[in-house]
Parts: structure tokens; C-alpha cells; sequence
């Protein structure tokens, strides 16, 4: 009987063993679709001297991209504010940013989609994404 139940934990391990395969190969797909690489050097080179490595600004100057209530609340005023900056004071996470905020880089439509995906997507941000129709018609709308 001791060797029956053995022969059942073996079997029950091989069906989860490939039930982990299937899984693994899976998420290995999922991760590689979403690839913020090239968002993330575009952060690297434009904004985090600002806004920080860790997306966490400066408080009071510098509003964080982590966990933004701003920023995540809206797509088409974060790719606004990534083209434009802040014109006007805003509130994120409860405390007050000023407006004359501008962008210091003139930023081509797909850097703009790969950036703000790229921030969407970082230091715990589960914001989804951005597609470059939806750049296109926050520009047009400028």
C-alpha cells in the first residue's frame, strides 16, 4: 500500500510538473508582448533625472509616476503631459505640483507611446497601454 500511494504522488507530480510547463511557456509569451525596453531607455535619457530612477519625483516639484493617482486615472492626460508637461498646478497623491512644468524633449509619436507605456507599466503601475492612435489624437487635439 505504501508503494501504491508513492506511485500516486509520482503521477500526481509528473500532471503538475506539466501543468507548470504549459503555464511557464504562457507567461514566457505574455512577457515577451509587453517588452518596455525601449520605454524605458526613453525614460532613462528624458525624464528620470526629474521624476527619479524610481518614478517617485520630488515631492512638492517633481510629481511621481509610482502609484499616481493623476497620472493613472486618465491615458489621454498622460500622454498630454508627456508631450506638453503641466501648464497648469496639479494634485497627485494628495499633494500640489506647480504648472510651469515643461517638457524638455520634443518626443517622435512611437518614443511617445513606448515612454508612457513603459510608465504605465513600472514600479507597481498597472495601467495598461497606450496605442500610437491614441498618441496621434492627443497631438491633434493639442
Amino acid at each position: 500500500m505504501a508503494c501504491g500511494g508513492v506511485q500516486e504522488a509520482e503521477d500526481t507530480n509528473e500532471e503538475n510538473t506539466d501543468q507548470t510547463e504549459e503555464t511557464t511557456d504562457e507567461t514566457t509569451t505574455e512577457a515577451a508582448t509587453t517588452d518596455f525596453s525601449v520605454g524605458k531607455a526613453i525614460y532613462e535619457a528624458n525624464c528620470m533625472v526629474c521624476h527619479q530612477e524610481s518614478g517617485l519625483g520630488v515631492e512638492g516639484t517633481f510629481p511621481p509616476l509610482a502609484k499616481s493617482d493623476y497620472l493613472l486615472a486618465d491615458k489621454a492626460r498622460a500622454i498630454l503631459q508627456t508631450l506638453q508637461g503641466a501648464k497648469e498646478p496639479i494634485t497627485v497623491n494628495g499633494i500640489e505640483y506647480p504648472g510651469s512644468v515643461m517638457t524638455i524633449v520634443d518626443l517622435e509619436e512611437q518614443q511617445t507611446v513606448d515612454v508612457v507605456n513603459y510608465i504605465l507599466n513600472s514600479w507597481g503601475n498597472e495601467g495598461g497601454t497606450v496605442t500610437l492612435e491614441e498618441v496621434k489624437a492627443a497631438k491633434s487635439a493639442e
